[in-house]
């Protein structure tokens, strides 16, 4: 029902070139593998495996003078998907790997920074979700919520410029000390909506344009982030024609959250906590608010985690849904248990446990429980 017209595909926390050590150059790839069960409850029983495989290649630190030029590229393939869709039956996004099989570019851009200056502009294809709105606490989890709001995730013509498919965009950041800003503008339109498997690079801002800022700062414990984003074109109302009066800003949101470290332990594990919110114009977009954050305990070899995914349907998705004859739930909720235990330095496994009340807001669906497998193998 609602559930199938939402996109929440936001990968929490890929690969990034900024993760990757300070070299000239580098190439690394890697392999996730997803083995999930339907156990009860959704949209029916089954089992499905789907992978994703990433190989990316970049320079750092290229140039000589105050001008350091840095360079990455991202190639993607995907396999499996109509899980969340066609098995669970939920809104979210159960694993954040699930996408429309195909081979893509998911990236590649130029960065210019400006030595000692906390300057920098990147241009080219620019995933999103890897400069605004990054749940660092929270990309342990699977669920697609936890890597990017489900209300940030359901916009735009074919989900904002985040895994699966991206699109050109301009970014640029300053970090001064403990407050960091970030600016970016976006085509409108990531890729190409009727064939999903197709890379597209648009002269930026032929469709329009989401432009999205956030603000953060850092504290001995942790960090404060906020943003805002909105859409250039007039999209339609949810229950109204698209020649309805109103701002052309109607697709827009803002979002904040919190992550801190509660403890440490004797061992070098620490105890990390995270809390976010975001909002949604409810008149545009079916989920109108978010709540979501959750604990995770251990080392970045070894750790076990809990989280809480909360999506909320606005009055007019609720309305919409009863003139069809239908009946909405308000929310729907995933509760999440996940331990990850790296065999290797590059080689881990991660059980996982997804309990989700209220799948797609369909009150005809029982709650269902996934039980899940995740496999990662990178290389370099």
């Amino acid at each position: 029902m609602l559930g199938s017209v939402l996109t929440a595909t936001g990968m929490a926390m890929p690969p990034s070139a900024a993760a990757s050590e300070k070299t000239e150059t580098f190439v690394e790839g890697s392999i996730t593998i997803d083995t999930l069960s339907n156990t009860s409850g959704g949209d029916g029983q089954d089992t499905r495996m789907l992978g994703l495989a990433t190989m990316s290649a970049g320079a750092n630190d290229l140039g000589d003078g105050p001008v350091e030029v840095s360079g990455y590229a991202e190639l993607q393939l995907v396999e499996g998907s109509g899980f969340s869709d066609g098995v669970v039956g939920d809104g979210q996004g159960v694993s954040n790997i699930e996408a429309d099989s195909g081979f893509r570019a998911l990236e590649a851009w130029l960065q210019l920074s400006l030595d000692g200056e906390g300057h920098r502009i990147k241009a080219g294809l620019i995933d999103l979700n890897r400069e605004f709105d990054m749940q660092e606490v929270g990309s342990m989890f699977l669920n697609s919520s936890h890597g990017i709001g489900p209300e940030l995730a359901q916009s735009g013509a074919n989900g904002p410029s985040i895994f699966p498919t991206t699109t050109t965009a301009l970014v640029y950041g300053h970090q001064a000390g403990r407050w960091g800003v970030r600016v970016g503008a976006f085509n409108a339109v990531a890729g190409d909506p009727e064939n999903p498997g197709k890379t597209v690079v648009p002269v930026p801002g032929e469709d329009g344009l989401l432009l999205i800022a956030e603000a953060e700062r850092s504290f001995e414990i942790g960090r404060v982030y906020a943003g805002a984003w909105g859409y250039s074109a007039a999209t339609p109302f949810l229950s109204e024609p698209e020649d309805a009066p109103g701002d052309r800003w109607r697709s827009r949101g803002a979002y904040a959250a919190v992550e801190a470290t509660l403890a440490n332990g004797p061992n070098g594990e620490a105890l990390d906590s995270w809390v976010r919110i975001g909002v949604a114009n409810a008149r545009a977009l079916p989920i109108a608010t978010y709540l979501g954050g959750g604990l995770r305990y251990g080392t970045d070899d070894r750790a076990i985690g809990f989280a809480i995914a909360h999506a909320r349907l606005g009055d007019t998705a609720i309305e919409i849904a009863e003139a069809a004859g239908d009946r909405a739930e308000r929310a729907e909720t995933n509760f999440e248990l996940s331990y990850l235990h790296a065999l290797t330095p590059m080689i881990s496994v991660q059980p996982d446990l997804q309990y989700v009340r209220n799948p797609g807001w369909d009150p005809a669906l029982d709650d269902a429980l996934v039980i899940g497998l995740r496999l990662s193998v990178g290389f370099r």
